[in-house]
């Protein structure tokens, strides 16, 4: 894919995001049990500071740094920092959608040219901006669908 294309990729899930995260049950009550709210605070929460760990020690690294090192991103590690999970899941999901949208600025901002800069990544090696972003649209795909199945879960219950 090219720039563009995954520009409009990464735009089309955030769009995603938007509307599959506006049906969350902003607290727990009728819709939403404590279990259900302590899932999906999980995985929104893992998934924030995952976006949040590849925007700022990833992505904006790239473009500061002259082939900076890249470490693995260790879910399990970044489960038991937990930066973000301690919020509600309301402020959650704002938090998430927010960090999106800054995302899609730096991308829009971000010169053709820069996107071929790469890091040196512990166990690949050199691996690029646009393939970063590549990784992310990919990854979209898996965690949207997951929290839709969630969801409906969540729902049927």
């Amino acid at each position: 894919m090219d720039v563009r294309e995954l520009i409009r990729s990464l735009e089309g899930n955030s769009r995603q995001y938007q509307q599959v995260l506006q049906h969350v049950p902003r607290t727990p009550g009728p819709a939403l049990s404590g279990i259900e709210n302590a899932q999906l605070r999980e995985i929104i929460g893992v998934l924030t500071d995952i976006q949040e760990e590849v925007i700022e020690y990833r992505l904006k690294k790239i473009l500061k740094e002259e082939h900076p090192y890249i470490p693995t991103i260790k879910v399990e590690k970044i489960k038991q920092n937990d930066h973000h999970q301690h919020l509600p899941l309301s402020q959650l999901v704002d938090v998430f959608l927010a960090q999106r949208r800054a995302l899609l600025q730096l991308l829009q901002a971000t010169p053709t040219a820069t996107w071929s800069r790469t890091g040196v990544h512990e166990s690949e090696g050199h691996i690029s901006f646009q393939e970063i972003i590549r990784r992310m649209t990919e990854k979209d795909r898996q965690v949207l669908a997951n929290l839709n199945r969630l969801l409906l879960q969540i729902e049927s219950t």
